[in-house]
């Protein structure tokens, strides 16, 4: 299995060689992944490292942001993102931890229908109200498991595009996701600002901080305050690899109270202090 940063050992990644009838008239899945990943895991496509192949992610547990086409959206459990993945894109975990399954699409008409579905519904599809979904994303992962016969795997694949396809127009969240949606975006644009607490983000969300507190949790499978120091952190990563700012200005400029609270959250994510990570990334 390939090894990137943040991706832990209980992750497992499976390989596929088509037949040449398989290549030429069926879809199938050369590669497929059950992903277990930590806080800097990160993953990139641009210029020669672009492939002709397209990609499904369905986010089980945590929090994945993709930036594609001009746009960056977080997808979160119940969330499936499709990628053309010829063209540019990134995703990165925004929570302490992340599972997520994946596999590749090729042949047949994996590209127009890829496409079609994208324009419909754009890259990041919540479907936590189709069990079909999850399911035919399930089955696929099995079929790679137990290498299934090339017309199976054809056929789930079939299934799960012609799914998503045919979802309804109308497939927006209920207006307590809407609020937890809207409280994580919330975090991500004000995560340096000290007064960031939970129960100014549960007033926000106009919900007691005993509910939001759950539901937050629930929908994004980490509490508030797990999600605002992972985005702290991930914004003094940044700092510490492309400025020369002191340790001090970053701890100011991400919203940790002190320089000190800030060097021991940082530790405990990495196993380094920020000097030593920015000695080893810059």
């Amino acid at each position: 299995m390939r090894i990137d940063a943040g991706i832990l050992p209980d992750s497992v990644r499976f390989f596929h060689e088509p037949d040449a009838f398989t290549e030429q008239a069926l879809y199938h899945t050369p590669h497929v992944g059950v992903y277990h990943c930590d806080s800097q895991y990160n993953f990139s496509r641009a210029g020669e490292t672009c492939v002709d192949i397209c990609q499904a992610i369905f986010v089980d547990h945590g929090a994945l942001t993709v930036r594609y086409r001009g746009q960056e959206i977080t997808a979160y459990p119940g969330m499936l993102i499709l990628l053309d993945c010829r063209e540019p894109h990134e995703y990165f975990a925004v929570s302490p931890e992340i599972r997520f399954r994946w596999f590749h699409i090729v042949g047949a008409s994996s590209f127009a229908y890829i496409a079609h579905i994208i324009q419909s519904h754009g890259f990041v599809i919540q479907t936590a109200k189709n069990a079909d979904i999850e399911r035919f994303c399930a089955q696929i992962i099995t079929d790679a498991k137990q290498d299934a016969a090339a017309y199976a795997i054809s056929a789930h694949v079939e299934q799960l595009l012609s799914g998503l396809a045919s979802l309804a127009a109308e497939t927006k969240p209920d207006a307590v996701e809407q609020s937890m949606i809207d409280s994580a975006q919330y975090i991500e644009a004000h995560y340096a600002e000290k007064e960031a607490k939970i129960p100014a983000l549960a007033a926000r969300a106009a919900l007691s901080t005993c509910y939001y507190l759950r539901k937050f949790k629930e929908y994004h499978g980490v509490t508030p305050h797990q999600y605002l120091q992972s985005v702290r952190l991930r914004a003094a990563k940044e700092q510490l690899t492309v400025t020369a700012h002191s340790i001090e200005q970053i701890a100011e400029d991400c919203g940790f109270c002190s320089a000190s609270h800030f060097i021991m959250a940082f530790r405990k994510n990495t196993g380094l202090t920020p000097l030593q990570f920015r000695i080893l990334w810059k």
